[in-house]
């Protein structure tokens, strides 16, 4: 087994859907993988009231034991795909974001589904997986892609620079676990560096030349202390965005680094990472700064 750089069980936020009867199923055979626990959350946003009866216009105790049958067979599933692993389960009386990130408090990955339902709606994410990924303290998995794709045998890490390694590093880490190899991407666009002017061939080639020392620099970094397995090194003149989202058809995992930068409000997800959780075409992991 290889000892994960996140301490703690995995983490799944489950609503009865089939996109997180999905994230269940990734989630509970990740676990199974690093040895970790399997806990599974659901939040139903307001307690019961115990002085109310419990006919049926309490709703909010009749919302309250679905959400716990939900969860029951929700832990059965797991443990009967995977003997052995251990399942617990919360009912958490918070909106499901809230839910999420206090279970995830300390955990080694947290696991959701999307929420889309068909159509242009199948590339937008939930508004739970979109908050979670906004404040999350721990790396976060997005479930997405098609649902039968058999096992590719890669991982895409995409490199924005040198503050990344330890995003390379997660993804050695997942890799050497699934017993995977590594494509690390950097992506860069000579007319974003050198302005609108006609760019030299030698200005270009210098550009090259410093993208890849960049991206080789940030590898050798995350490899000082993460676990070895196959990796190979890819520099593209393209949008960053653009690349990861192609790269995805051909992987079964994705991972981005959290850039999450302040706004008037609040923490916000970065555009590469946003196009990412959206359109990506297998799961993607979020690996926020420790």
């Amino acid at each position: 087994m290889t000892t994960s750089t996140w301490a703690g069980d995995i983490v799944v936020g489950v609503d009865g859907s089939e996109d997180s009867d999905r994230a269940l199923d990734w989630a509970a055979a990740e676990a199974d993988r690093h040895g970790s626990a399997l806990h599974i959350v659901h939040g139903v946003g307001t307690a019961p009231d115990p002085d109310k009866g419990t006919g049926p216009a309490d709703g909010d105790l009749l919302t309250a034991q679905a959400a716990r049958t939900m969860l029951d067979e929700a832990g059965e599933r797991a443990a009967r795909e995977h003997p052995g692993l251990k399942v617990t389960t919360t009912l958490a009386y918070e909106e499901g974001p809230q839910a999420v990130l206090a279970a995830a408090a300390g955990a080694a990955l947290t696991v959701l589904g999307t929420r889309g339902r068909g159509g242009f709606a199948a590339l937008l994410l939930g508004s739970v997986a979109l908050r979670v990924a906004a404040h999350t303290t721990c790396p976060l998995v997005v479930v997405r892609g098609e649902r039968a794709r058999p096992a590719i045998g890669t991982v895409v890490v995409g490199v924005q620079d040198e503050m990344d390694a330890h995003t390379v590093r997660f993804a050695l880490t997942t890799a050497a676990r699934w017993h995977a190899s590594v494509r690390a991407l950097h992506a860069w666009q000579p007319l974003g560096e050198v302005g609108l002017m006609a760019t030299q061939v030698d200005t270009v080639h210098e550009l090259r030349t410093a993208h890849a020392a960049l991206l080789s620099r940030t590898v050798e970094a995350a490899h000082l202390t993460a676990p070895k397995a196959p990796l190979s090194q890819e520099v593209v003149v393209s949008k960053p965005a653009v690349a990861l989202v192609e790269a995805s058809a051909e992987a079964d995992l994705v991972v981005v680094a959290a850039h999450r930068p302040h706004g008037p409000l609040g923490l916000r997800l970065g555009p590469v990472v946003h196009a990412v959780l959206h359109h990506s075409r297998c799961p993607v992991a979020l690996v926020p700064d420790r």
